[in-house]
């Protein structure tokens, strides 16, 4: 629909009759594939996990769940496209996995019971996160009590926090430890379940310390030109039928080709930009002192963080801040991809990090301060007539975090807390002072305990207008795209058109249903979507993307199964291009060896030297002058000493190896440590066969496409 919106805004009356129509076939052939899903009772149905079906609604409350905890995680308000795909991409993982391994768990009867869920987080060896988060950066010591303190306040509402959201942080924590756990539980019964016999052991060790050192003589297929090698059709399909599996799709793909129309400033854009940041500049040097100008211009409102010079967003102006009066204007500049003004507002020696201690007495929202104040001011008291603040923290303050620890807040950065208190710690306090500060959570009383990395630091402030393209600019695009889609409605009139015009055109082969980026548009999504619902041969209307206007065409479609030779040609020539190569050089190579009995015989015949490889392992592919040559290793551990082999077609070229010697290593009395090792080698393959395996057991349909 913004496509529809898009064109309704900037298009001509004559143009929008033209893809009008266009679009409404579109639209009715998307309604009647709509309807058509209507009637088979799948229309909010986005897959279907070994018969379960995952409906749209269920699919999206996970997906809104898993954005708030990404929001409460990272502090951030909003989710970009792409990681919002992310996120939906791991919700719908986790729905397969908790579908496959809650069957397993449930038929094994693997469960995490009230007490050790208990144990888990209150016990004495807790989860490794709870134990981080709750071990006092002091002594090191893990604290109990503060889990547990922690926890009966969950409902509380502490500094930086929204209502709610410690709960809300807790029950996806908790819910992660769980599906960990029984994880864990299963991984354990696996591991567990398997074993090395000594006579493995033995073979191992014997196969990683034996060493052969070879001479050979290797024809590169690079001898051969690849024009003289030449490929019928049926050869390909022969190699293509003996290989099903290494060219079998699991499932469709879409090929398109598409141009991409790139929405750049102008001249006259750029102008205006220019002109928008010299009046700005003289604005703010016409009045100095008035704050209300910056404030209105400034990207910030008004910046009241001091910044040390790593800090300074802008690399451009870092060392001339550090040096010019306070009150300076810096710039106008360009800077990625904007013009910039900077206001050096003070300059100042601030620390880096400051550790403190504090006691707060809440008070309510429109509640009486007078209670709170006089309990705070007998506190400060006691504390100056000697009573111990860390008891007093842990009986008198609101803030049970801290409470529990005595008050201690630990090292924090600056503007981590609120106005007041962060003002009071890094510009108005110095290690040793208490003092009662009022913040909108109450008051506190504070004594600050440490500072650290104490140096220069500047409170600036930014303005920036970005360089962009002007809707005029923008809709002369649009324009164009539309005229190029309209005129050129055809698959090959879209290529002839772009390349006779060379316009940035770009090819997709092997596109994903469920797809976010194609090569040259990292996000690409509608073009995806579209993909899928377009027939061969069918032009797109132009996608409004970020900084782009896109036109597609749909190429070809590959369907699900063994690929056709045309799907795979590429591939498939090289192959078997090297395979016939490789037979014919086999050949030379045994006619060469016929004559002459001698590895340096044959390689007079061919007119390659003789090379040396002193350490080739069998447990290892890769050897010295060999290199990747996985065959050659095995037939060299197939000869015995000075034996001569038959021609070897590898990777490289073909090979005929001769072996010099064996090295073999001295046996062992004990084994355990070998055994040990390679359990350890063994079980993640053995883990990963087994999840592998029972994916493959479970019937699953993605159909997330349809809607997202």
């Amino acid at each position: 629909m913004a496509v529809i919106q898009t064109i309704r805004n900037k298009l001509g009356p004559i143009i929008v009759i033209v893809i009008g129509l266009s679009l409404a076939l579109f639209i009715l052939e998307t309604a009647l594939n709509s309807n058509t899903r209507l009637m088979s009772g799948n229309k909010d149905v986005v897959g279907v996990i070994d018969g379960d079906k995952i409906h749209y609604r269920d699919f999206q409350n996970r997906v809104d769940e898993s954005v708030n905890n990404y929001k409460l995680q990272t502090q951030q308000k909003n989710v970009d496209d792409n990681t919002m795909f992310s996120i939906r991409d791991q919700t719908w993982n986790q729905l397969v996995s908790e579908k496959i391994n809650g069957d397993q768990y449930s038929k094994l009867g693997l469960v995490v019971g009230s007490e050790e869920l208990k144990d888990m987080f209150f016990g004495k060896d807790p989860v490794p996160e709870i134990r981080q988060a709750f071990t006092n950066p002091n002594t090191g010591i893990f604290d109990p009590l503060a889990v547990k303190n922690y926890y009966e306040n969950l409902d509380q509402t502490g500094q930086n926090e929204q209502p709610g959201e410690r709960r809300m942080r807790w029950v996806a924590f908790e819910k992660a430890q769980i599906d960990q756990r029984l994880s864990n539980k299963y991984s354990d019964l696996i591991k567990n379940a398997m074993y090395v016999p000594k006579w493995m052991a033995e073979v191992d060790y014997s196969e990683k310390n034996t060493r052969a050192s070879v001479n050979f003589v290797m024809v590169p297929y690079t001898t051969i030109s690849d024009s003289a090698v030449k490929v019928t059709d049926a050869e390909l399909q022969q190699y293509l039928d003996t290989h099903k599996e290494q060219f079998k799709q699991n499932e469709e793909f879409r090929q398109l080709d598409y141009v991409i129309f790139k929405v750049q400033p102008s001249a006259a854009d750029t102008a205006d930009v220019v002109k928008t940041i010299n009046d700005v500049y003289q604005k703010l040097a016409a009045a100095p002192d008035d704050t209300n100008v910056l404030k209105l211009n400034s990207d910030k409102g008004l910046d009241k963080y001091y910044y040390k010079k790593d800090g300074i967003e802008s690399a451009y102006v870092r060392d001339t801040l550090m040096k010019v009066p306070v009150g300076s204007l810096v710039g106008p500049y360009f800077e990625s991809g904007a013009y910039r003004i900077v206001k050096l507002m003070d300059r100042r020696e601030v620390p880096d990090s400051v550790k403190a201690h504090h006691i707060l007495i809440a008070v309510q929202q429109g509640g009486d301060s007078t209670v709170a104040k006089n309990r705070i001011d007998s506190i400060y008291n006691a504390v100056k007539s000697g009573t111990s603040f860390d008891s007093l923290a842990a009986r008198f303050s609101d803030d049970k975090g801290s409470g529990a620890k005595g008050g201690d807040l630990g090292f924090a950065p600056q503007g981590i807390y609120v106005k007041n208190f962060n003002n009071y710690l890094f510009f108005d306090g110095k290690p040793g002072d208490m003092k009662i500060v009022r913040t909108e959570f109450g008051y506190h009383l504070i004594r600050i305990d440490e500072v650290k990395n104490v140096s220069t630091a500047v409170q600036i402030n930014f303005v920036t207008r970005p360089l962009e393209a002007s809707s005029e600019t923008d809709k002369q695009i649009f324009e164009k795209a539309s005229k190029f889609a309209v005129e050129n409605n055809t698959a090959d009139l879209f290529k002839k058109t772009a390349e006779d015009q060379k316009l940035n055109k770009m090819t997709a082969p092997n596109v994903q249903k469920n797809a976010f980026a194609l090569p040259g548009l990292q996000s690409a999504r509608e073009v995806v979507k579209w993909a899928f619902q377009a027939k061969p041969g069918e032009v797109s209307s132009p996608f409004a993307l970020p900084d782009n206007y896109v036109v597609a065409v749909l190429t070809g479609i590959k369907p699900e199964g063994t690929a056709t030779i045309d799907d795979v040609r590429p591939q498939l020539e090289l192959q078997v291009r090297k395979q016939k190569k490789g037979e014919q050089i086999a050949s030379q190579l045994s006619a060469a060896a016929s004559l002459n009995a001698t590895l340096e015989g044959i390689a007079t015949k061919v007119n390659q030297p003789v090379k040396t490889s002193s350490s080739v392992s069998f447990a290892n592919a890769y050897s010295e002058n060999i290199g990747y040559e996985p065959k050659v290793v095995g037939t060299v551990f197939s000869l015995k000493e000075n034996q001569l082999s038959k021609p070897v077609i590898g990777e490289q070229g073909v090979f005929v190896v001769q072996v010099q010697s064996f090295t073999k290593p001295e046996p062992i009395a004990d084994y355990s440590q070998f055994r040990q090792q390679l359990l350890n080698s063994l079980q993640p393959r053995v883990q990963y066969g087994i999840a592998e395996a029972l994916k493959k057991s479970v019937k699953i349909e993605d159909t997330r496409y349809l809607f997202f």
